[in-house]
């Protein structure tokens, strides 16, 4: 009997010492915008509802009060920031990839001061409502400059070589028993096509590639899209090996359907989006990203924003 009490108390001990180390865990967010600066900004070719811009100035709206009370109260660590698919284009454009980050750790315990950062109560130095200000002017330019431009967006290759340490954050210590965890989260804005880099090897999803699926899917007269995908590996996309990829989150923003006529009705079955879909679901799997969504074109910021908000309070 005293065994069996013994082994009881040692359980309930583990069950309790475990208990309190998640307790002294917080997780904060490390959130990515990386937009696809390809002719997809192009108004004048893919005419959308709200802007990239718009999605990110919306976002960082929210940063206060709403994504930094999200299972917290204090000592957040977040990062927000851009990264760029195409490193090339930061030259080009001349961008200020510093005015393109805010962080909160650098407050790491001091409590005050990251109060006085957020409600703007230290007249002497930045506030996260002028860095948004910042942030969100740079962001413009750089959109407005990759709108007139044809650019592509190799995102393969970002997935295979591109996301790194910089991206995906570890754990860290800000003294005492407290452990910070990143929820590593990206929102990559992209149509959903991808078409730059290698075409025919695996490495693309062009316009071309989802008609000859559909072509060849009708074809098989198979009622299953899934099955034959299978069936057919040469119209998936090579899994990106990237280790980084299983602590990444990824929130697929504004995939654009060209199928689809100028008042919104399926021209064709099944649609570019169910083909990009179901395609870029299997790549995202193959390739072990953690957890993921993909979303088409919102119809207002207001959606758009809380697609993303939402991706964010599921763990």
């Amino acid at each position: 009997m005293k065994k069996y009490i013994l082994i009881g108390l040692l359980a309930l001990l583990s069950a309790t010492k475990l208990s309190a180390q998640k307790q002294n865990d917080i997780t904060d967010f490390n959130l990515i915008f990386a937009p696809d600066l390809s002719n997809r900004l192009n108004p004048k070719l893919y005419p959308k509802a709200v802007s990239d811009a718009d999605i990110v100035q919306g976002v960082l709206g929210r940063v206060w009060p709403d994504i930094l009370r999200i299972k917290r109260e204090e000592g957040q660590l977040d990062h927000y920031s851009v990264d760029f698919i195409n490193k090339g284009l930061i030259g080009l454009y001349k961008i200020n990839t510093d005015a393109l980050a805010i962080d909160f750790q650098r407050f790491e315990r001091r409590q005050s001061d990251r109060i006085d950062y957020i409600k703007a109560r230290n007249k002497t130095g930045p506030t996260l409502k002028t860095d948004t200000v910042a942030f969100i002017a740079e962001y413009k330019k750089f959109n407005n400059k990759a709108a007139i431009s044809n650019n592509g967006a190799d995102i393969w290759t970002y997935f295979q070589s591109g996301i790194d340490d910089r991206i995906v954050l570890p754990t860290v210590s800000t003294g005492g028993k407290l452990k910070h965890k990143f929820r590593n989260v990206m929102v990559l804005m992209t149509d959903g096509y991808i078409e730059a880099g290698i075409y025919g090897k695996g490495y693309d999803l062009s316009a071309a590639k989802v008609t000859d699926f559909r072509n060849a899917f009708l074809k098989s007269n198979s009622d299953d899209m899934h099955a034959f995908l299978s069936k057919n590996p040469k119209f998936k996309i090579k899994p990106a090996k990237n280790p980084f990829l299983k602590d990444l989150e990824v929130i697929v923003m504004e995939m654009y359907d060209r199928s689809l006529s100028k008042t919104g009705a399926a021209r064709k079955h099944p649609t570019d989006m169910e083909i990009m879909k179901l395609i870029w679901t299997d790549w995202m799997r193959s390739s072990g990203v953690k957890r993921f969504e993909l979303k088409s074109t919102a119809s207002n910021k207001t959606e758009a924003v809380k697609y993303i908000i939402d991706f964010l309070k599921k763990s």
